[in-house]
């Protein structure tokens, strides 16, 4: 039953992207009834997987495919966080899909992948070793590009190759990295608190521990789009809202997050990290990949390419979180892994609506849509609201830990990156609400006809509601800071 449990979880988005992939075109009800089936199904598993955790059951799977590694599931809290966000906002992003492409061609194609990718997503949460890692981290490369690449124009397609040329790089790196690990420690288990005989032959070989470190990360940070490997993020915007949703809060650069989670947490460690000082230097490179991206935004007159400097921005907040020492710090990154998807998810989702019922894509063209588009718009200020940190919302529980995590470590000068941030996010965000609400437009209300398809519409308002919901109520039933708590204190040998 427990190894049933683990597999179902990869299996159903697998065999629901072989299933639509047999699907004629024109079946259109079949295949929405199988997306939404096996997304929904998936939930019911976690929550069994979470009561199971809780009673202390245990969840692993091993299968010896190579001398040197096995391929290895298995549940831990860490995982069960990240297969519960990917999840359920994969179902938000299903639903949200099939209602933005309904007429569009090639819907057969774009769910097989979709559902593809988010199978990688499952494998590499579940991942119990950097070898199983690696094999899902790549797959998610090979299942995303065709979704970046769907409209098939000069455009995608050139977004598409930069894509592919940025994450083949960093999977090389990451393989060559692998390699060596493998061959030096012959050992890339995860551990709570790092894999000992990594630790043992770190002590002794500490200058090629670093550069492994150092490599490892930076092959995370390429989907991670932490500068100078940022670019491709930017150049995807081409792609539907659903895939750009898709790749900034369910996928892609949550997965490279995931990954420096794991690399610092359970492979070197964060006593390792901290003694041999190699996080300090990456500290320095996200905080100002972090002002980079806010600034950045500020400038950007295309909707969605503003919000992809924002994401840059944002997923280093995760990453300097995760770099500085302490409970608090990790408590922080792992809080906005969470709430950045539920904001930013909502974000892109609006923008969709705005492009798909009036064409609007530039700022330029946003006067008085919010009038126009009451209920999507306020669903955009609410997750706006929370991206900056505003109490209230999820994003104000977010930057608390992190500010009270870089004070209780010593780091002051992180705090002030992080207020900086919040007012060049102000500076990118509040201009688009403002010019929404209030832009004057040629084009008023006329009737009270609903402003998009409801499948377009309920997605982004569930969002926007939990973002208000994890900010007044941070240890309410389904928020995330209670297992959040457990996980940093077990990192931390609590």
């Amino acid at each position: 039953m427990e190894k049933l449990a683990v597999l179902s979880l990869l299996l159903s988005s697998f065999f629901a992207s072989i299933i639509i992939s047999l699907l004629k075109e024109e079946r259109v009800f079949l295949r929405s009834l199988v997306n939404v089936v096996a997304a929904v199904y998936k939930l019911f598993v976690i929550s069994y997987l979470i009561w199971s955790v809780y009673k202390g059951i245990t969840f692993e799977i091993r299968y010896p495919i190579v001398p040197f590694a096995d391929f290895y599931l298995r549940i831990d809290p860490l995982a069960l966080l990240f297969v519960s966000l990917s999840s359920f906002l994969w179902l938000l992003t299903t639903i949200y899909a099939i209602g933005y492409l309904e007429g569009s061609p090639n819907r057969r194609r774009f769910f097989t992948f979709f559902n593809l990718a988010v199978t990688s997503t499952m494998g590499i949460a579940l991942a119990g070793n950097i070898f199983t890692f690696f094999l899902f981290y790549e797959l998610l490369t090979l299942s995303t590009y065709p979704l970046v690449v769907h409209r098939s124009t000069s455009k995608a397609l050139k977004a598409g190759g930069i894509y592919l040329l940025y994450t083949i790089l960093g999977g090389s790196l990451f393989m060559l990295c692998l390699v060596l690990l493998y061959v030096f420690v012959g050992d890339g288990n995860f551990y709570t608190g790092g894999n000992p005989k990594v630790k043992n032959w770190a002590m002794e070989n500490s200058l090629m521990a670093k550069l492994l470190f150092y490599g490892f990360f930076f092959a995370m940070a390429v989907k991670s789009a932490v500068f100078p490997l940022h670019q491709w993020l930017t150049k995807a915007m081409v792609a539907p809202a659903p895939v750009s949703a898709l790749l900034h809060a369910v996928a892609v650069v949550k997965a490279g997050a995931f990954g420096i989670v794991r690399l610092v947490y359970e492979l070197y460690g964060v006593d390792l990290v901290q003694s041999m000082n190699l996080w300090q230097p990456l500290a320095y490179l996200t905080a100002f990949t972090i002002l980079f991206g806010s600034s950045m935004a500020i400038f950007q007159e295309e909707l969605k390419k503003r919000l992809a400097y924002s994401t840059i921005s944002h997923i280093s907040y995760i990453i300097l979180g995760v770099l500085l020492p302490g409970q608090l710090s990790t408590m922080g990154a792992l809080l906005h892994l969470v709430n950045h998807g539920i904001m930013k998810i909502t974000l892109f989702m609006c923008l969709g609506n705005y492009a798909e019922k009036y064409d609007v894509h530039k700022f330029k063209e946003l006067d008085g849509v919010g009038r126009r588009m009451p209920l999507t718009t306020l669903a955009f200020t609410i997750a706006s609201l929370g991206l900056i940190g505003v109490p209230m919302t999820a994003g104000y529980l977010t930057k608390k830990y992190l500010e009270a995590g870089a004070k209780s470590a010593g780091e002051e000068w992180a705090v002030y990156v992080f207020y900086i941030s919040s007012i060049l996010s102000t500076l990118y965000l509040i201009p688009i609400v403002f010019k929404a609400w209030f832009g004057k437009s040629k084009e008023e209300v006329k009737g009270r006809k609903l402003e998009v398809n409801p499948l377009m519409l309920i997605p982004p308002l569930i969002t926007a509601f939990l973002t208000l919901f994890f900010g007044i109520f941070p240890e309410g039933p389904i928020s995330p800071l209670k297992w959040i708590r457990y996980i940093a204190s077990r990192e931390y040998g609590g």
